[in-house]
């Protein structure tokens, strides 16, 4: 008896032993993945704050690489962690710069997608990509949706955000371009003031975000012909974004851009032909151009010098613009549309007639189609 009953001692040592070896293993290995994990997140940030500086120095190839690495760390955590949303959003927001808004609006749907499953449907990230949805459906031309949109995302950041946030201001600012493309401009000119208003600083700073406001608000009061409140803003806008970016930059580049059509507006041909030039200039010269503002310049230049009647240069710039806008926005974009008009105007002045009348046809086929569209300013 005494031997059988250490034999059941011995037994039971061993199978302590064996059960003390299996904890440890799982303890390893559950300290190993908590490792890894948190590898794979140090790694998902630091590519995320790479990317979003790369964006920012519009290095949009670069970021793109970056923000595609930092999706692969993202799945590590599961399909439906809000690493993989904002990095879809980061995406798109890349995309969306480049002028390539059918791309970047399937990221800010997944990013939305996700966002709503996680956080719930009020939630400021859920506000972040129905603003960005909104304004790509703008661009588009379809400002029912748009609209829709913006007041959503405003709506949830009224209630989620601090009085003051950048992001209610960016809803303002979008609200007031659609209410301006509608032609309701004295509601447009009420949302500018308060996106400015929420950006106001006490020291008198302006952030970057300052910047498209009041290019926005210059653009109104352009269009009303109050040219004299116009160029002031315009001109802050191009000093905000120099101090912030620099000379050679596609941001500073529109503000160019828009003085130049100021100036074309007025009547003041040698300064609107200068400003192009350095328009034109500041975004080939960028760390990395685009080619979406480019042809944005070119065929507002072009019209510029079809107006001096210098018509063969008009006409090479005209051509040049209609393909690069045709690849990046699409053939049926209302900007293409309106280009076509001004191309088809050209060739009458050429005395060719018939295929003007041609062209001018397809323009208007375009536009019933997407809806009007403005010069972008």
């Amino acid at each position: 008896m005494m031997a059988k009953r250490v034999m059941l001692m011995t037994l039971g040592w061993r199978g302590r032993r064996h059960h003390t070896a299996l904890l440890v293993w799982i303890l390893v290995s559950l300290f190993t993945s908590i490792q890894a994990e948190a590898a794979s997140a140090d790694r998902w940030q630091q590519l995320t704050d790479e990317g979003t500086a790369a964006r920012e120095q519009a290095r949009y190839r670069e970021a793109e690489q970056v923000f595609l690495a930092a999706g692969h760390e993202a799945e590590q955590f599961g399909s439906t962690d809000t690493r993989v949303a904002t990095t879809y959003n980061n995406l798109g927001l890349v995309l969306h710069e480049q002028g390539n808004y059918i791309g970047a609006k399937g990221y800010y749907e997944r990013a939305l997608a996700v966002w709503e499953q996680t956080l719930g449907p009020e939630h400021a990230e859920v506000a972040t990509a129905l603003h960005n949805l909104a304004e790509i459906y703008q661009q588009e031309g379809k400002l029912e949706p748009a609209e829709a949109y913006y007041l959503r995302a405003l709506a949830i950041g009224e209630r989620v955000l601090e009085p003051g946030h950048s992001q209610l201001a960016l809803v303002q600012n979008g609200l007031g371009l659609l209410y301006r493309k509608e032609g309701h401009l004295l509601q447009a000119e009420a949302r500018f003031h308060l996106a400015l208003a929420q950006l106001d600083r006490p020291d008198g700073s302006a952030p970057t975000e300052v910047a498209p406001i009041l290019n926005n608000l210059a653009s109104l009061y352009k269009e009303k012909e109050l040219y004299v409140l116009a160029e002031p803003l315009y001109q802050r806008a191009l000093a905000i974004r120099r101090a912030h970016l620099g000379d050679f930059h596609p941001a500073v580049a529109i503000c160019l851009n828009n003085l130049a059509s100021l100036y074309q507006a007025e009547g003041l041909t040698e300064l609107a032909d200068q400003r192009y030039r350095e328009a034109l200039a500041s975004n080939q010269r960028a760390i990395e151009p685009s080619e979406g503002l480019m042809g944005t310049i070119l065929g507002n230049w072009a019209m510029l010098t079809h107006e001096r009647g210098l018509l063969d240069e008009a006409r090479l710039k005209y051509e040049r613009a209609l393909v690069i806008q045709q690849q990046t926005l699409g053939r049926s974009h209302p900007m293409v549309a309106m280009l076509l008009d001004h191309y088809a105007a050209l060739l009458h002045d050429f005395g060719q007639s018939l295929q003007a009348g041609l062209i001018a046809t397809r323009a208007s086929a375009m536009r019933s189609q997407g809806g009007q569209s403005r010069s972008p300013d």
